[in-house]
């Protein structure tokens, strides 16, 4: 299975502790130069060693060739990095394994969703992990508060409490 990640879940996962996660759920990472220079842009970040470190390790950069769909993508009001992975996930929809976007903004995903590619995002990583047994129900409860609690990331108290129950279940 193929990550194409965009930046939000790269700078959250980081945030959190949870980077690792990803090269533990799909076999190859990519993302594109824009989505890199995004999440390498502050220098003095604390999650930037571990960030810049991926792109050094598992984390790949691929370009979309359809520059035309980038464009378009654009227009529908979502930014360039976004726009880039999913002409990206299209692209390679065709010659590869299952293809995940990995995003959390909701138009791009509402976008990706009606060219037909599979959706997840931050949350939805820390729930495959905990499906696959990669993290215990405790440790998921707790990256979870930790990213609604201590970082900019939003989710309504109703979905808040839904991830919750379900982390309970595990």
């Amino acid at each position: 299975m193929i990550g194409i990640i965009n930046a939000s879940p790269l700078i959250y996962l980081g945030k959190i502790g949870a980077l690792n996660l990803l090269p533990k759920l799909f076999t190859k990472c990519f993302t594109t130069l824009i989505v890199k220079k995004e999440v390498l842009g502050d220098e003095n970040a604390p999650e930037f060693p571990v960030l810049k470190e991926s792109f050094s390790n598992w984390l790949s950069l691929k370009e979309p060739t359809n520059k035309q769909l980038v464009d378009r993508l654009k227009d529908l009001q979502i930014h360039l990095g976004e726009a880039s992975i999913i002409a990206l996930a299209k692209e390679l929809q065709d010659k590869s394994d299952e293809i995940i976007v990995i995003v959390d903004d909701l138009a791009a995903r509402e976008i990706a969703r009606t060219l037909d590619l599979k959706v997840t995002g931050t949350i939805g990583v820390l729930i495959k992990s905990l499906h696959l047994k990669f993290i215990t129900a405790e440790k998921g409860k707790n990256l979870l508060n930790v990213l609604v609690e201590h970082t900019t990331f939003r989710i309504s108290s109703t979905l808040y409490s839904k991830i919750l129950k379900e982390i309970e279940k595990k």
